[in-house]
């Protein structure tokens, strides 16, 4: 059980690495008046409302990570 729920840490921890990376690009972004910035090189088009949902995913992660090491803590007894 110990190993599972420190697997969980593991990876909700990369995943929440990952979401807070793209956050934190996207916030850098200089976006127009209609909340959107084109990358020519790509030929995509982001979207300012997509940084949103990037931050929520950052804290449900962290919540979760917080929970399981806890957890973790309390099966440890």
């Amino acid at each position: 059980m110990k190993t599972l729920i420190t697997l969980l840490i593991t990876l909700f921890g990369a995943l929440t690495s990952l979401f807070l990376w793209i956050y934190l690009q996207r916030e850098k972004l200089p976006y127009n008046a209609e909340g959107k910035f084109f990358n020519a090189e790509e030929g995509v088009v982001y979207h300012e409302q997509a940084r949103t949902a990037y931050g929520i995913f950052v804290l449900i992660g962290a919540t979760l990570i917080v929970s399981l090491i806890i957890w973790r803590v309390r099966v440890g007894r």
